[in-house]
């Protein structure tokens, strides 16, 4: 196979005047080859290429590695080439493991894949969105942290949005979509999912889905048609997969360092919305995504009032009064220890429900083994063992206002029973609020009068002093004329006089 510039140097000296024998001489070429080259109006690169391929070793072995490469079109995951020398080898194969690749590549080659291809899809104006979750590491408080990222973006005008969870639950999904649809001040008519767990059940027969009854109950709050991709099909939601890909570049290498997952959600809902002003539409490449979105707004349905999801999972109360979720312990109120109740989570929070009615509610934390309490929740408790008080896990680091403190250490000072009577102040934190038990102690501390049956007294006189009620008179019911106090007017109705 001749090389560029020999053929070059050939066709040269044709031009002089050289003949085809006296070049063929020279180069050491048939005059044919050199003949060929000479006569050719367009030259092309010489590529080899082997038509008849010989497979001498593999003989009777080739209809069992066709049959191998035709039920792994079938599969999901290919067969390498070593798991098919492997199975022919233990049928009593003799040959070389390069035969059986050259012969399984031009086999592969010879069909070629009409799955490499693709078909560029176009949405109209408000028809659909993509969502994805994607996994990104960051350092929150000098620690490397794994958070789940909710990618959005809008199939018509490619506004995105993203936000940052602990993990990729049920409630997170919810809450994602609450915060993207205000994002975008409306809600397309269909959103485009991949087969998660936390919104299809099942998959059935084509596009068909089991979806999850609370995914499918958001949907129906929000009026969108959920339609998911046929499985290992990331390209039927190409733009959030490049969205991942672009955000991952853009704002998580390098590695965030941040305080908190609320600052890491403040600086990427900053990045993003920048990312939409300034980056240009692919396809109106005159304007940016942000000019496109102000197109699509006016076709996105009216956004209603946010879907509020919860995870809902029936937990039996321990006898320390605390509640198992998410390997961590959660305090409530101490008559419902021994019962089962209802916790409801959220993407930020836990609320525990007994019959309706709300036990306690706490900050959703995503550490491992750990215990939160609300001293509050065992007020009625300490009543009856105020001794617990000195050492009960719930009122290590209570956090008490400097009032309540003060007193506290001056009644144990004061007394043996100074730990009962600063209990019993506390007890009344639940029916009349610690600012009002608050304001008693300062003022029994600026009288100087600090004992449990002052600050109980304060308290009480407190309750029953009346509010100044203050009456606004609608002004349609204000007089005109005042009303005149003259009793002799009435001897005019004797005379049969009227007046007016």
């Amino acid at each position: 196979m001749l090389i560029m510039e020999t053929i070059r140097k050939i066709r040269a000296r044709y031009r002089k005047g050289e003949s085809i024998r006296s070049i063929s001489r020279a180069y050491n070429l048939s005059r044919n080859t050199v003949r060929k080259f000479v006569r050719e109006r367009e030259i092309q690169e010489q590529i080899y290429v082997r038509h008849n391929r010989y497979y001498p070793s593999l003989g009777k072995y080739i209809e069992e590695v066709n049959r191998i490469l035709e039920s792994e079109n079938t599969a999901i995951k290919k067969r390498s080439f070593q798991s098919i020398y492997d199975e022919i080898r233990d049928s009593g194969f003799k040959g070389s493991y390069s035969s059986v690749c050259r012969y399984v590549k031009r086999m592969q080659g010879e069909k070629a894949k009409i799955t490499d291809a693709y078909i560029p899809l176009v949405f109209a104006p408000g028809e659909a969105y993509q969502f994805d979750w994607s996994t990104e590491y960051v350092e929150i408080n000098g620690e490397v942290v794994k958070v789940k990222v909710a990618h959005f973006v809008l199939c018509y005008s490619r506004y995105k949005f993203i936000y940052a969870y602990p993990c990729e639950t049920q409630e997170m999904l919810f809450d994602a979509h609450a915060r993207a649809l205000e994002y975008f001040g409306g809600v397309p008519k269909c959103g485009i999912y991949d087969n998660m767990k936390t919104a299809v059940k099942k998959i059935l027969r084509g596009k068909a889905r089991d979806w999850n009854p609370a995914f499918e109950q958001q949907c129906s709050h929000y009026r969108i048609e959920p339609v998911a991709c046929n499985p290992a099909s990331g390209w039927e939601k190409g733009r959030v997969e490049r969205q991942v890909e672009i955000a991952r570049g853009k704002f998580f290498l390098p590695m965030p360092k941040v305080k908190s997952l609320a600052e890491l959600n403040q600086i990427l809902s900053s990045r993003i919305t920048a990312y939409n002003r300034t980056h240009k539409h692919p396809q109106e490449k005159s304007k940016t995504l942000a000019e496109v979105y102000q197109l699509e707004l006016p076709s996105l349905a009216k956004l209603p009032i946010p879907f509020v999801g919860a995870r809902c999972r029936d937990i039996k109360i321990s006898s320390t009064c605390l509640a198992m979720f998410d390997k961590n312990q959660y305090s409530v109120d101490c008559q419902y220890a021994g019962k089962i109740v209802q916790c409801k989570a959220y993407a930020d929070r836990l609320v525990f429900i007994h019959q309706g009615k709300k036990i306690a509610e706490h900050e959703r934390r995503f550490s491992r083994d750990q215990t939160y309490y609300d001293w509050q929740h065992y007020l009625p408790l300490l009543m009856r063992k105020p001794g617990a008080l000195k050492n009960g896990a719930p009122f290590q680091g209570m956090g008490l206002p400097e009032e309540l403190h003060l007193v506290r250490q001056h009644l144990q000072k004061q007394s043996a029973t100074g730990a009962r009577n600063f209990v019993q102040i506390l007890s009344y934190i639940p029916q009349m609020s610690i600012e009002a038990v608050q304001a008693a102690c300062r003022q029994a501390i600026q009288n100087q009068t600090i004992s449990a049956d002052i600050i109980l007294n304060i308290l009480l006189r407190s309750k029953e002093e009346p509010a100044e009620e203050s009456h606004v008179v609608s002004e349609y019911l204000i007089l005109k004329c005042n009303p005149i106090s003259d009793c002799s007017r009435y001897n005019t109705l004797l005379k049969g006089v009227t007046v007016c």
